[in-house]
């Protein structure tokens, strides 16, 4: 028997918690008066998706997408105060509430230490169209045994399942690591664009068992959880690699590698010049592309390229966020312990924990 679904975010979406639902056993209802005085002025999404992004070591990134039609000026104006009790942390701190307490069932269930971390809020307002983006990652979601990534106990919690429904308006979209294959996936999936989709309907509910979703992949390619090995032909090709310079440099008549700093140009002495300096911050060069990191990463590396510390406004302005993404990213990875805030005045000042603040610069 289907435990009875009940609601986790205000105005949202509504994903099913059987762990929890004796306390909230009023889902026609809502969730009481501020629920449904918060549906009454915020505008109900047109559609609700699901993505979850798996990682090699079992974590899984994700991302809940919310979509809203904007047909007129009220609509906007709507969309406008969901919007802003959502970046405040109010609209959806009801789903946070309950897929922790899914996270909790979970880990209880499959005895995997589960946790949800790096959290964030995004929006975006295209003509028409209106989007509000949360965020986070659930590390172990998915059982690793080699190369197998298996999702089905991900979902169990100790007497059932936490999610039990998806309704019309959502889709639950499951992307695989690089190099994954699927080997086992339910009976109501199908592919889309290379990721297993489940779109809900009228009838489409789950029981223990009925995710059973199952990804392989090479087991001379992937590393194994959390090891922080490489792989084995990982280190043939280096040695390769190793073997044919040593072998280039001895007919080149070369007697000993390049040292660090040098490049093989010749300087006006006959030598070899002396190599320019990278960039560096820390002794860290900064050659990574922006768009491949994450906006906690971007975070820190702003902080490395300035000592360590930043006030908030000047992140904002680096980044070009909003003050309210900003506030809400920076108050998660504080309570992740990446970073610490201080308030001085009517600012906030950002720093790596421990960094020395005695000393402030403008």
């Amino acid at each position: 028997m289907v435990p009875r679904a009940f609601p986790v975010l205000l105005v949202l979406l509504f994903v099913a918690f059987p762990a929890v639902s004796a306390a909230t056993s009023t889902a026609a209802a809502g969730v009481g008066p501020a629920a449904q005085s918060a549906q009454s002025q915020e505008l109900d999404p047109e559609n609700t998706t699901f993505h979850v992004q798996l990682r090699p070591n079992g974590d899984a990134r994700w991302t809940i997408i919310e979509r809203f039609n904007l047909t007129d000026e009220n609509d906007t104006r709507a969309f406008e105060t969901t919007r802003d009790a959502f970046l405040a942390g109010n609209s959806d701190r009801a789903l946070l509430t309950e897929f922790r307490a899914a996270n909790d069932a979970a880990a209880t269930a499959t005895g995997r230490d589960m946790a949800l971390r790096n959290v964030s809020r995004d929006y975006e307002i295209d003509g028409d169209r209106g989007r509000l983006v949360l965020s986070f990652n659930w590390t172990n979601f998915a059982a690793v045994n080699g190369s197998r990534l298996s999702l089905q106990d991900a979902f169990y919690t100790p007497d059932g399942t936490w999610l039990t429904t998806l309704r019309s308006d959502q889709s639950l979209i499951i992307s695989p690591p690089q190099g994954y294959t699927l080997t086992n996936s339910p009976p109501d999936s199908y592919f889309d664009n290379g990721n297993l989709r489940i779109d809900g309907g009228p009838t489409t509910t789950f029981e223990r068992g009925d995710l059973d979703i199952v990804y392989e992949g090479d087991s001379t390619t992937q590393p194994g959880p959390n090891t922080g090995e490489f792989p084995l032909w990982t280190g043939m090709s280096l040695l390769l690699i190793v073997g044919l310079a040593a072998a280039l440099l001895y007919l080149n008549g070369q007697d000993e590698f390049p040292g660090v700093g040098s490049v093989g140009t010749d300087s006006d002495d006959g030598g070899d010049a002396p190599a320019p300096e990278p960039p560096a911050v820390d002794g860290a060069t900064d050659d990574i592309d922006a768009e491949l990191l994450s906006d906690e990463e971007r975070v820190e590396r702003l902080l490395t390229r300035n000592g360590g510390r930043m006030k908030q406004a000047r992140i904002v302005k680096e980044t070009g966020w909003s003050n309210a993404k900003v506030s809400q990213l920076l108050s998660s990875m504080d309570e992740d312990g990446r970073i610490d805030k201080l308030r001085i005045g009517r600012e906030n000042l950002i720093s790596f924990p421990d960094e020395d603040v005695t000393e402030i610069e403008d």
